[in-house]
């Protein structure tokens, strides 16, 4: 059964209300990535689940429905999604017998033609306006983690912010490139 707060939380995500959902971020982040830790072993990819999840939540708001409490429905939310992810990595490696790994030389070995250089070119080049139109603090964050590949907790020491900061404007920067790359796919 959802809480007054939890029906509040939901709600008010629902009428898109991002604070609502930056409460919830903030309170369920780093105790779900531990969970989804637990499950894969894996910090990088846990963190990664659980943003694809609360990117997920925040995308179709709309449609969320939850009968249980919100703790409940993020913990399974994560626990599947870890699940899911740990069944992929499984089946990717059962598959690799001679013949793919034949088929990974071939495509390591493989260049672009003219055509497909091009395309790639002007995908860089969308991502590239994309990142161009987020504000300063979020794009320099955005640029630190995919570029230089700075963790979360590296990057809110370097620029003197709580990860949690870091991690929002992650999330934002994402959410709007993948809105603009929309138009383009």
């Amino acid at each position: 059964m959802l809480s007054e707060t939890d029906k509040f939380l939901v709600n008010s995500i629902k009428k898109g209300d991002f604070k609502s959902f930056e409460i919830i971020f903030k309170s369920y982040y780093s105790v779900l990535c531990k969970y989804s830790f637990g499950i894969i072993d894996d910090i990088n990819m846990a963190e990664d689940l659980v943003s694809e999840v609360m990117a997920s939540i925040w995308e179709t708001a709309e449609k969320i429905d939850i009968h249980t409490s919100l703790k409940s429905y993020l913990y399974k939310s994560v626990h599947n999604s870890s699940i899911n992810y740990l069944k992929r990595q499984k089946h990717k490696f059962l598959e690799l017998d001679k013949e793919s790994l034949e088929r990974i030389n071939e495509l390591l070995t493989w260049e672009e033609s003219p055509s497909e250089k091009i395309l790639n070119l002007e995908l860089d080049e969308i991502i590239h306006k994309a990142m161009d139109l987020l504000p300063p603090e979020c794009k320099k964050i955005f640029l630190l983690s995919r570029q230089e590949g700075l963790s979360h907790k590296e990057i809110a020491e370097k620029l003197n912010l709580s990860p949690n900061t870091v991690k929002v404007q992650i999330f934002r920067a994402l959410s709007k490139i993948r809105e603009i790359l929309k138009k383009y796919t």
